[in-house]
């Protein structure tokens, strides 16, 4: 909570409090002025947002009632306790929305390079799967955060339309509930000129039916440390993509309806309980081996893995990406991703010789992986699951190959401490972040993945298990299940 939001609050808590110990508080019209001023300077300094609704409500009663000075020893037992509980009610909201949905501040990069972005429309010659028009060929919204040259850029605000429209309508919200979010400081600037120099290329994929750009405590770390990242936005399978020409795809339900069908439920329901009830690691396996391969996420999976190698094709040769000509250290190229974007990571691994090293940030490795052998090298970075969960990645992951491969836990976290929801959504019943104070999860995560392709792209002598020291009780690392 910003610092005249809690001032407001405080003030319109504590005056009621003064009122019912029946102490004299006098200049009440100075009272009311003291009031106001705080209620514009907040206004005027920090700026309005539909949260703090209620606490606007009970300052403007309150300097009202202040000014009126209506005589309150007259009014009405049942007036009264109409007006307590209502001000109960109001003031509870006026403290739990702007503390539950407040406004955050990202983490500070700590590398020495200023950040920036630029979108690029990519179209692709492969036919749309998931709309019902013929003809449709796949389009993609990449995001490029790049190492930036600063001059006369304004810093971008936090989301574009498509993913701010999409999370609102995903959860029932009107688009407006969206707009406090221009209060978000990023720290990235639109547009500016890529900085001297040359770096390596990472691709990232988001997780399944999330905002693909959410991702900023993750990606602006990275590069500042000097990587070029982009970040696809998946076509209806986030929660929306902005296009140039000003439309915006949000999440296809009707395709989500029509093939996440009671006959996939059934699969996936009957292959767990087989899971759970199997008595040694050859039945676990057997009781998965083909839900890995046949269920609905892995034929997504697959198509996302296409995306992926679609954006590769581009970057080698097409124009979208010429503001980076002599900017891209060398042909290596590393993915990672969230949740279902860290499964497409392991997924093009295996599917396209570019890609020379990924990371799955606590997806569950659906598609060929389970019949693959990794020949390159590649990390699992986990949030700590619950005990209940089971654990199909360790069948996922069973051929292993020759190539280095991590097994990584970030210890107390949830799925979502990879993205910026635990600082945009502050409950953990709501935002399925663990205990871990999420400024230590992203700082961990981000020195695993900047190790991690330090290594394997630039060719850098690094000791990747030397974290588990430097984050001891927090991160732990093993070469396999």
């Amino acid at each position: 909570m910003r610092l005249f939001e809690f001032f407001l609050l405080l003030i319109v808590s504590a005056y009621p409090i003064l009122v019912l110990l029946k102490l004299k508080i006098p200049k009440k019209k100075t009272f009311a002025f003291f009031l106001g001023v705080i209620l514009l300077l907040h206004f005027f300094l920090e700026g309005a947002r539909w949260q703090m609704t209620p606490g606007y409500l009970i300052a403007l009663s309150l300097i009202f009632l202040l000014l009126k000075q209506p005589e309150w020893g007259k009014w009405s037992l049942l007036k009264k306790t109409f007006s307590i509980i209502s001000f109960g009610i109001i003031l509870a909201l006026g403290w739990f929305l702007p503390i539950v949905l407040p406004v955050f501040n990202l983490p500070t990069p700590t590398g020495d390079l200023s950040i920036g972005s630029k979108d690029i429309y990519i179209q692709t010659d492969r036919p749309e799967t998931i709309t019902l028009k013929e003809g449709d060929q796949r389009e993609l919204m990449v995001k490029v955060w790049y190492p930036a040259q600063i001059e006369n850029e304004d810093i971008e605000k936090y989301l574009d339309k498509g993913n701010r429209l999409g999370f609102a309508a995903k959860y029932g919200l009107p688009g407006w509930t969206m707009d406090y979010l221009d209060l978000i400081k990023t720290n990235t600037y639109k547009n500016p000129e890529v900085t001297k120099g040359k770096f390596p290329v990472l691709i990232f994929s988001h997780g399944h039916y999330s905002k693909a750009f959410g991702y900023y405590a993750l990606i602006e770390e990275i590069v500042s440390h000097g990587y070029i990242v982009l970040n696809i936005n998946h076509t209806y399978e986030s929660t929306g993509s902005l296009f140039p020409n000003g439309e915006i795809q949000l999440y296809n339900t009707t395709y989500d309806s029509l093939n996440n069908d009671q006959q996939m439920a059934e699969m996936a329901w009957n292959a767990t309980q087989k899971f759970n009830q199997a008595e040694n690691a050859e039945d676990e396996f057997k009781a998965i081996e083909n839900l890995l391969q046949d269920y609905i996420a892995a034929e997504s999976i697959k198509r996302w893995s296409k995306d992926i190698s679609s954006v590769i094709d581009h970057l080698e040769s097409k124009d979208e990406f010429s503001f980076l000509d002599n900017h891209i250290l060398n042909s290596n190229i590393g993915v990672f991703g969230h949740s279902h974007g860290g499964a497409a990571a392991g997924q093009v691994l295996i599917e396209d010789d570019r890609v020379k090293a990924a990371i799955n940030i606590d997806g569950t490795q659906w598609g060929s992986m389970v019949e693959s052998t990794l020949d390159k090298s590649f990390a699992y970075i986990s949030s700590e699951w619950p005990p209940d969960q089971p654990n199909f990645n360790k069948h996922a992951f069973r051929n292993q190959g020759t190539a280095d491969f991590y097994n990584i836990k970030i210890k107390n976290t949830g799925h979502s401490n990879f993205m910026d929801i635990p600082l945009m959504v502050n409950i953990s019943a709501v935002n399925e972040a663990g205990n871990i104070d999420p400024f230590k999860a992203y700082k961990a995560t981000n020195s695993l993945v900047i190790e991690f392709f330090d290594k394997y792209l630039m060719d850098q002598s690094k000791d990747i298990s030397k974290l588990e020291k430097e984050f001891q009780g927090i991160i732990s690392i093993d070469s396999g299940f």
